[in-house]
């Protein structure tokens, strides 16, 4: 079976979340405005991209989560197999896909279908992660250092705390907009605010 060095691979997927963390800033334009000696017409322009900077937010903290336990997979891993690499892949595609549905988001914050489009792609990136978790909870050669029970609860809360909530927040959507904001948001906060279980967190977003 051929592997890949594991450090290499870990650079390489920094790398991608440095950009990705970038584009995100990138989709706010400074805005114009016809009298450039105008406070109020600036403060004006400023508010009508509120909805952006929130969106941007929510998506920065999201990819930092996302980062961090991305990270501890790494952490407790000792070797990259073909299928692992492939699957991190995947992950990493769906990561990438963020700074387009935080555009959408927040250019449209109240059209439905931009919402829970935003839903809807984390929810594959949290797919990406429940596949990665479940290789891991069935391959525990490439793991090292987790019990069975530890890997296994890292698979569980893959499920319950990252796709079942998108797929909510995706959902909520369609009653209002705000309540989606609201979903995204938890799902940060719980996992930036996730005690540890044992040497390290096994709770993992998605």
């Amino acid at each position: 079976m051929a592997y890949f060095t594991r450090s290499r691979v870990e650079a390489v997927c920094d790398g991608i979340f440095a950009i990705i963390l970038t584009l995100l800033v990138l989709e706010i334009k400074v805005p114009h405005i016809e009298e450039p000696n105008s406070v109020q017409e600036l403060l004006h322009a400023l508010q009508t991209l509120l909805p952006k900077f929130i969106a941007w937010v929510i998506s920065f903290f999201t990819v930092a989560v996302i980062w961090v336990n991305h990270h501890r997979i790494f952490e407790s891993i000792k070797q990259v197999d073909n299928t692992f690499f492939w699957l991190n892949a995947n992950l990493l595609l769906w990561i990438s896909f963020y700074p387009f549905s935080t555009a959408l988001m927040g250019d449209y914050p109240h059209n439905s279908l931009a919402v829970s489009f935003y839903g809807i792609a984390s929810l594959f990136m949290g797919l990406g992660f429940t596949t990665l978790r479940f290789y891991m909870w069935r391959h525990p050669e490439i793991t090292e250092g987790l019990s069975e029970h530890e890997r296994w609860v890292g698979l569980r809360n893959v499920i319950l705390f990252g796709p079942l909530l998108y797929i909510f927040g995706a959902a909520a959507a369609w009653i209002h907009t705000y309540i989606s904001f609201a979903f995204y948001a938890v799902v940060i906060l719980y996992f930036m605010l996730a005690r540890t279980t044992g040497k390290r967190r096994v709770e993992e977003t998605g």
